[in-house]
């Protein structure tokens, strides 16, 4: 009799038929990747971090610092090897030179996708750590921006930082631009709902590991968006399922706070008897008093209303905060305007501060 014969060494090695890569947790919520994550040794920490990077830097849930570590290996190599070489340069060349400053100015990139095919760059950005900040605020930015053009909204968010931290007992602020869906390039894109519908998930997971990786007391949580930006924070707190894990959302310059639920669910279509659209604060998680609209009366997207009922309008719910300084539809977070300040009394929780001004009679 031939005597049996074992598996070969290199099949010992070899993972179950569709086992995760690296057992990283398949389609893992925050806190299961928290768990994952805090259950490694130190090495084992080192070894998934130098091997699977680019899976590690963008899971909900981890410290901030790791997931900058694997997101500025995977941006170096992008801004050698990648599609946008130039746009990679330049924000790999900005946060490299924040890293001597004082700990509240350094950027940490929480996330970070290449170019690919036919989706822009995606980049996730904090200015100090948000794990360790007494008030963290989440700025979702709309059409035309790119990994190329994010610089700008990183300035807006300093901005928005340095307005918090003078008031005071506000504790520390840490800002973040979130550029984790694939906003439209352009106006003609802008009308359509895909963008918003497709990144909105990202959105609210982003938003529970945050509040997963947050050391020390709860942090206050705050999620702004502009412009398109708002439609998919309206989209991330309206859709199925649980809201966004923030205090308050604002919403400045919005064409309309987007739709309750994915256009490809099961029952969408013309049967349905409720709007699929966000039509007032009912349609979304986030109480009135603690939603938070703005709109400067030149700005022309404030009144466009295609993704839904304004949220300055008389009929939406919530609060309509002053604007007075910023004119037309991008400078609501200029140094010195009403906007501003109204916007850093709030993701302080310094309501009893923040100027209103009358709806708008749609």
């Amino acid at each position: 009799m031939s005597p049996t014969i074992g598996p070969l060494p290199s099949q010992l090695d070899l993972p179950p038929p569709n086992a995760c890569p690296a057992g990283l947790p398949p389609g893992g919520s925050a806190q299961e990747n928290a768990q994952w994550w805090s259950g490694l040794s130190a090495q084992e920490q080192s070894n998934y971090l130098s091997t699977y990077g680019s899976q590690v830097g963008n899971l909900d849930g981890l410290p901030a610092e790791v997931r900058h570590e694997a997101n500025m290996a995977t941006l170096r190599h992008d801004a050698e090897y990648g599609e946008d070489r130039q746009a990679s340069q330049a924000l790999l060349d900005r946060i490299e030179a924040s890293q001597s400053r004082d700990p509240a100015d350094r950027l940490l990139l929480l996330g970070f996708e290449p170019k690919s095919g036919g989706s822009d760059a995606q980049a996730i950005v904090a200015i100090s750590n948000p794990d360790t900040a007494d008030n963290v605020a989440i700025f979702v930015p709309g059409t035309g921006t790119d990994v190329g053009s994010l610089g700008g909204n990183l300035d807006r968010m300093a901005d928005l930082q340095a307005q918090a931290e003078t008031i005071p007992g506000s504790g520390t602020t840490s800002t973040i631009v979130w550029l984790g869906y694939d906003a439209p390039d352009h106006i003609p894109a802008a009308v359509l709902s895909g963008y918003a519908t497709d990144g909105a998930p990202a959105l609210r997971d982003f938003t529970f590991g945050l509040r997963e990786a947050h050391q020390g007391p709860e942090a206050r949580v705050t999620v702004i968006g502009h412009s398109y930006g708002s439609t998919v924070v309206g989209t991330a707190d309206a859709m199925a399922g649980e809201g966004l894990a923030v205090n308050d959302i604002i919403a400045m310059g919005s064409p309309g706070m987007g739709y309750e639920a994915d256009e490809r669910r099961p029952g969408w279509g013309p049967f349905r008897i409720d709007s699929p659209l966000v039509d007032d604060i009912s349609d979304m998680h986030i109480g009135a008093d603690h939603f938070w609209a703005g709109a400067a009366s030149n700005d022309p997207v404030s009144y466009t209303e295609v993704h839904g009922n304004s949220p300055v309008d008389w009929s939406f719910g919530g609060q309509r905060i002053t604007t007075e300084g910023a004119s037309g539809h991008s400078e609501y977070w200029n140094p010195g305007t009403e906007a501003l300040r109204n916007q850093a009394y709030i993701l302080t929780g310094n309501y009893d501060q923040v100027d209103f001004v009358g709806r708008r009679v749609g």
